[in-house]
């Protein structure tokens, strides 16, 4: 039974990584049309489009009581994206994260908004819940996260504009890809749950680290695309912009449907991505070489892995 638990699991990652990356392109052309610049999109519309699968995911995750997936996943993914997916791409698809231009001043103000997010999420898990205001607060954080960094990025270039026809073509099939995707998370948190019961695997310590390399796959597929076509905007925006979605709206969007339960483990486990998070921006923000970030993000990366399954193993 185990392994068709795992085929569904791999199925329902594919599927979607799928339609997160067809809903963003959707979402892109209604973005071309308003004129929003590469950096607000990386940020906003991007980074709320590849992290479909861990908001269905916290959503689900809450309704079946399941807390501790909802957070490990979201504070998880955080971490991921700004180390070991963001490494990934500096060393392979040769992502260049330059301080200097516009297009990379986005990092450390989310990388830092991210820290401050995940402090305040981890006082929320102290009482052993995450209650309806919890989530609200946290959401609510995301939306004035965003305005602020919009007023920033008033210098980004703009895209161009699209016919207006077009935009309503691009709202039905943004509509139908992330009904696509709301369908492999429900897939993916059922066959996840079942695999780490069978398993014996502490939910928290499992879906931090697993479950948020699969739900990071859209990210991972999305911004090698970008990287390739030279928009190097749209995937540092999109990384860092997915690391704030995650530790703010995918988290709080579960509790807001459902109040849930969540372990100590989640509270301890929450601030040691947070530490992780801090030294990621420090990182990028300090270190020139691409070969050395790329390195010291994958130390950062796995260190934060090893201090985690050791305090919550």
């Amino acid at each position: 039974m185990i392994v068709l638990w795992i085929a569904g699991l791999v199925l329902g990652v594919a599927a979607a990584a799928a339609g997160s990356r067809r809903a963003v392109g959707a979402a892109l052309e209604m973005s071309e049309s308003l004129g929003i610049s590469t950096g607000l999109v990386g940020l906003s519309i991007m980074a709320v489009g590849t992290d479909l699968p861990e908001i269905a995911n916290s959503i689900i995750a809450s309704l079946t009581g399941h807390g501790d997936v909802a957070v490990g996943d979201g504070t998880g993914s955080a971490l991921t994206q700004i180390t070991l997916i963001l490494a990934l791409l500096i060393l392979a698809a040769g992502l260049s994260v330059d301080m200097r231009r516009n297009e990379s001043k986005v990092a450390v103000p989310a990388g830092l908004i991210t820290v401050c997010a995940l402090v305040v999420l981890a006082i929320m898990l102290s009482d052993g819940t995450l209650s309806r205001a919890d989530g609200v607060i946290l959401v609510a954080a995301w939306i004035v996260s965003l305005v602020w960094m919009g007023r920033r990025d008033r210098q980004a270039d703009a895209i161009p504009r699209i016919p207006d026809g077009q935009i309503g073509g691009a709202v039905l099939r943004t509509l139908l890809w992330l009904s696509v995707v709301a369908v492999a998370a429900t897939v993916i948190v059922r066959s996840f749950i079942e695999i780490t019961d069978s398993l014996g695997v502490p939910e928290f310590v499992a879906s931090s680290i697993v479950l948020a390399l699969g739900t990071s796959l859209p990210e991972l597929v999305v911004d090698w695309t970008a990287v390739r076509r030279g928009a190097a905007a749209l995937a540092i925006g999109d990384l860092f912009g997915s690391s704030l979605v995650d530790s703010t709206l995918s988290v709080g969007i579960g509790p807001i449907f459902r109040p849930t339960a969540v372990s100590t483990e989640a509270m301890t486990g929450t601030i040691v991505i947070a530490v992780g998070v801090a030294v990621a921006t420090l990182v990028v923000a300090f270190v020139t070489s691409r070969r050395a970030l790329a390195s010291w993000l994958l130390v950062v990366y796995g260190v934060s892995m090893g201090v985690l399954i050791a305090l919550t193993g």
